[in-house]
């Protein structure tokens, strides 16, 4: 492995980001935080999150150290079953560094949004990566970071033909659904994707910088609710919000057919359920992710979709 060193500029950064956000003018849109050496054609990688997990496992590349790989099968998230000889690290937020070291390493991986006070530790440790995750308004989306990330971790483990793939079915599954809905006249209409709070009556919209929602963007409707700010993931919504939108198609998040309030006279008199101009995406994951996940959300969604009268 090269000998790594640090200028006296990386190291005040490093120690500055500690306990504050990113420099506008960091590494690249992509990267938010690397080390100064990064080892060509690296084979034992370290995951510290469920998003660079599911890069490396799309490329075939399978981790020896992860954060939370038990949740990460649990959950059924792409190419989970690779994980078999993957070490747990503990969780992302506070993982095992103790045993990241006994891993030997060749290259960390991370997010900006968990990790960036962590770098200085890790870069300490081993040749660390910090790709740029944030919920900050931007004209590139969730679907525009996944295919620069992915592109980004190719070029530096040499599976340039793998990410290739991977985004190749991810495009076809949102033309896919860009047709379906193309064919539903949802150009314009008001689509949403939400997570419902069945007990309370409410629902929870999600930053437009988050998977799902860039997803359910891209098949041309227009978000009634979109919630644009840096630091709020998401947003709650009641009832008279939904009977505001007459022509209203929702996509909603989790396994919720069987929710008494999807039984209530107060949503059978709403437009979007009297239209049958809705759908459920019975999934644990939406938040984020990477291109693997959003060729299987995209799939729900336009499954759905089919499903939905004018």
């Amino acid at each position: 492995m090269a000998i790594r060193f640090k200028t006296t500029i990386q190291v005040i950064f490093a120690i500055w980001c500690m306990g504050a956000p990113l420099l506008a003018s960091a590494v690249s849109d992509v990267v938010a935080m690397q080390s100064s050496t990064l080892p060509d054609h690296p084979l034992r990688i370290v995951s510290l999150d469920d998003l660079t997990t599911e890069m490396l496992l799309s490329l075939g590349i399978e981790p020896v150290g992860a954060a939370n790989p038990d949740a990460y099968r649990r959950q059924g998230k792409p190419n989970a079953e690779q994980l078999e000889n993957t070490v747990s690290l503990g969780s992302p937020q506070q993982p095992n560094l103790e045993q990241l070291v006994l891993l030997k390493p060749d290259l960390v991986l991370g997010i900006s949004s968990l990790h960036t006070g962590l770098f200085g530790r890790l870069d300490a440790l081993a040749p660390t990566l910090i790709y740029r995750v944030s919920m900050a308004p931007s004209s590139d989306d969730a679907i525009d970071a996944a295919d620069a990330m992915l592109r980004h971790l190719a070029g530096l483990t040499g599976r340039q033909s793998q990410a290739d793939a991977v985004l190749n079915r991810m495009y076809e599954a949102i033309r896919e659904g860009q047709q379906t809905a193309q064919n539903l006249g949802l150009a314009g209409q008001p689509l949403a994707v939400l997570y419902p709070l069945s007990i309370q009556g409410r629902f929870i919209v999600s930053n437009e910088q988050t998977l799902v929602v860039s997803l359910a963007n891209r098949l041309g409707g227009t978000n009634p609710w979109p919630l644009r700010e840096a630091r709020n993931l998401h947003r709650r919504i009641d009832v008279q919000a939904l009977a505001a939108e007459d022509d209203l198609h929702v996509l909603f998040i989790g396994n919720f057919k069987a929710s008494a309030l999807f039984r209530s006279p107060l949503w059978q008199a709403l437009p979007v359920a009297q239209h049958g101009q809705y759908g459920f995406l019975e999934t644990p994951y939406w938040s984020f992710g990477g291109a693997e996940t959003a060729t299987v959300l995209m799939k729900k969604m336009t499954d759905e979709l089919s499903g939905m009268t004018r």
